[in-house]
């Protein structure tokens, strides 16, 4: 298990890259001479890179947290995506906290915000809803790997919806790559490949207002845990 730590150091960070202007979308760290050395996007500013790790190992967040925050950040408007930025120690809060398992409730969160399906697609999408309320509340998910090849078939469909499923998509691969053994990941990352590729295509018109409900869903959980 691995806690939040150094959140003075983390807080004063955020704040020294805000004021620096060096905060942007789209960028993994590029130099520069401003106060901070540099630019870059949401992990970027904490790391001085493009690798989430060194966050994880200084501050206690989980990587899986991270790259969904980054996914997030990159789909705001600049103002929404700065204030995002901002919050985030206040959400950590203090030292010693586990995050471990935000993502689980995040994505669960995530699956109970799309409309109602087809009656086979809930059929998979409930059950790993429950899964995941499971985890993050620090039981077994005794079903994961009954439900793991459902979600993937689903996942498939992702395809065929709009450019913004490829955000999904890639968050999904991501998420599945930190945990590629375990069946439940697997389930977790794909369901939601699909969730976010369906919620994308119904409601491509409410998306900035979709992705502001992410950042404040998010860091509530992060405050939360």
């Amino acid at each position: 298990m691995t806690l939040t730590k150094n959140t003075e150091i983390l807080r004063a960070e955020v704040a020294a890259h805000i004021k620096a202007d060096a905060l942007v979308r789209g960028s993994y760290w590029k130099p520069s001479k401003n106060a901070v050395g540099g630019q870059g996007c949401f992990i970027s500013c904490l790391t001085h890179s493009s690798d989430p790790t060194p966050a994880s190992t200084q501050f206690g967040l989980p990587v899986a947290v991270l790259r969904i925050a980054e996914n997030i950040f990159e789909a705001l408007p600049d103002h929404e995506g700065k204030a995002f930025f901002a919050a985030l120690p206040d959400a950590v809060g203090r030292d010693g906290r586990d995050l471990s398992r935000v993502v689980w409730a995040f994505l669960a969160a995530e699956l109970r915000a799309l409309p109602q399906t087809t009656d086979a697609a809930q059929a998979v999408i409930d059950p790993v809803i429950d899964g995941m309320d499971l985890i993050f509340s620090g039981q077994q998910w005794p079903d994961a790997h009954a439900y793991a090849a459902d979600a993937h078939a689903y996942a498939a469909d992702a395809h065929a919806y709009a450019a913004d499923a490829a955000d999904a998509a890639a968050l999904a691969a991501a998420l599945a790559a930190d945990a590629a053994a375990d069946a439940a990941a697997y389930a977790h990352a794909y369901a939601h490949a699909y969730a976010a590729a369906a919620y994308a295509h119904a409601y491509a018109a409410a998306y900035a207002a979709a992705r502001l409900r992410q950042r404040d869903t998010l860091l509530a959980i992060i405050a939360a845990a």
